[in-house]
């Protein structure tokens, strides 16, 4: 396999630089024709005799340039050349050099061999491949043939056959017809009963949907008043709090204010009656302590009334206030009244509407699962037709490709003909690819040996490059 493999690879190779020099030489020649210059037709001959010259200037080339050395030598001293250290590369490049002067000859016979070798395989897998279609085709006439001679041999079973198949496939056809129609008028008469069905639930179950319809506002609207009196009696309650917190404070501050009078009051009636008991005291110390008495006892006076009178005012704005708060709590009251009542009016309206509606539902169901089957059976009675149809015609086809290779015999000589061309062909194509494998397996023998020198050389010269290059870079 790995010969094999190496052969295939090398081969390739060659076929490319074949195409390569092929095209470099085709270049040439389209130039020197687009010039007007044609070559005769012993091209190559012309070829070496126009290199030739060429090749003795090249060879003439080497004296004159070892004269001119010559001269330069016997005008200048001759000098010993320095001997210089030679590097790894340089060796393996010399060596490379020897081994390629020493394998050109067998280089030269491994590519000849390798192209036989190609062109030997090519030739036979070209052969073989027309074999592949020339089986191929006389099978398909043989094929041909055998179903023309089977149908001729049994020509009037299968016009009978055929004939009844044609008839048993109309009736067939024929009562898909009728069945069909028949269950096309029943499917229009179902989708219009439904139709009708589904207006009359519709305008049946319009004054329960009406009446559901309006118990759902009016549960929407209670909802909505109860929440608001939530918040008016809430709002009442803080006033009465705020009222009568106001009222305790303003009652408690009159209150001191009225005890302070008090004290004061006291205090001036001490000092006049000490004033009085004192021999010292006179007339006119005796009217100021009095006449403080006097404003005393007055201020007194003005903090109860006052004390009275912010008793009064506070106390209507808690009874106001609390009035308020009484009045908010029977609104709550009365709402959540009203709330309970719409919320069971309005599912009691509504369980009606889903019991009517459930039932108006099973009526449309039930009609609607007659349609479906309707609609499947249909479906099938259609399949029917066609299939009966298709027996028909497959039936006709038969009938008439039987009729037409009864009436044209000629036609079955003429393939059979063509058949044992056909073979002849194929049997020659056989021993040629016999032949030709024989061919390439003499010259994979008789070449073997040098094939392999020539992959050796090949692959010591890739082993030394590789050698040069990991060198050189490394």
């Amino acid at each position: 396999m790995a010969d094999e493999t190496e052969e295939t690879k090398a081969e390739e190779r060659l076929e490319q630089a074949e195409t390569e020099e092929h095209a470099e030489q085709e270049e040439p020649e389209a130039s020197e024709e687009s010039d007007g210059n044609r070559r005769p037709a012993d091209g190559p001959a012309s070829l070496e005799s126009q290199n030739e010259p060429r090749a003795d200037a090249e060879q003439g080339d080497g004296p004159e340039d070892g004269d001119e050395a010559d001269a330069k030598q016997g005008t200048e001293p001759v000098t010993e050349p320095a001997t210089e250290p030679v590097s790894p590369q340089q060796r393996i490049i010399d060596t490379a050099q020897r081994a390629a002067q020493a394998g050109t000859a067998s280089v030269t016979e491994g590519v000849s061999a390798v192209r036989e070798l190609s062109a030997a395989r090519r030739a036979h897998a070209t052969a073989f491949k027309e074999l592949e279609t020339l089986e191929r085709d006389t099978k398909r006439l043989a094929e041909q043939l055998e179903h023309r001679r089977d149908v001729e041999s049994n020509y009037e079973r299968i016009v009978e056959v055929q004939t009844a198949e044609i008839e048993d496939a109309g009736r067939a056809l024929e009562r898909a017809r009728v069945r069909r129609a028949n269950l096309e008028s029943q499917l229009e008469g179902k989708n219009n009963e439904l139709k009708r069905l589904k207006e009359a639930n519709s305008q049946k179950m319009a004054p329960s949907r009406k009446l559901m319809e309006q118990a759902k506002d009016a549960l929407a609207k209670a909802e909505r008043a109860q929440a608001e009196a939530r918040r008016a009696l809430k709002n009442a309650q803080a006033q009465a709090d705020e009222a009568t917190a106001s009222r305790d404070s303003k009652l408690q501050a009159a209150k001191r204010a009225a005890d302070t009078a008090s004290a004061k009051l006291a205090r001036q009636q001490d000092q006049l009656t000490e004033m009085r008991r004192g021999p010292s005291a006179g007339a006119k110390g005796l009217s100021q302590a009095s006449s403080s008495v006097a404003a005393a006892l007055a201020q007194l006076e003005n903090a109860r009334e006052n004390v009275a009178r912010v008793n009064q005012e506070t106390g209507q704005a808690v009874q106001i206030a609390q009035t308020h708060l009484y009045t908010q709590r029977k609104s709550l009251e009365e709402a959540e009244t009203d709330l309970a009542q719409a919320r069971a009016r309005e599912e009691e309206l509504r369980g009606a509407y889903d019991a009517k509606r459930s039932e108006a539902d099973e009526q449309e169901s039930a009609v609607s699962s007659k349609t479906s089957e309707l609609k499947e059976s249909l479906e099938q009675a259609r399949d029917d037709e066609a299939g009966a149809r298709g027996r028909g015609q497959a039936a006709q086809a038969a009938l008439e490709e039987a009729r037409d290779i009864h009436a044209h015999p000629e036609l079955t000589d003429e393939l059979s003909e063509r058949c044992q061309e056909s073979r002849a062909r194929t049997e020659e194509q056989r021993r040629l690819v016999e032949r030709l494998a024989t061919e390439e397996r003499i010259v994979r023998e008789r070449t073997q040996r040098t094939r392999k020198v020539f992959y050796a050389l090949v692959a010591a010269a890739v082993v030394i490059v590789l050698l040069a290059v990991l060198l050189a870079f490394g």
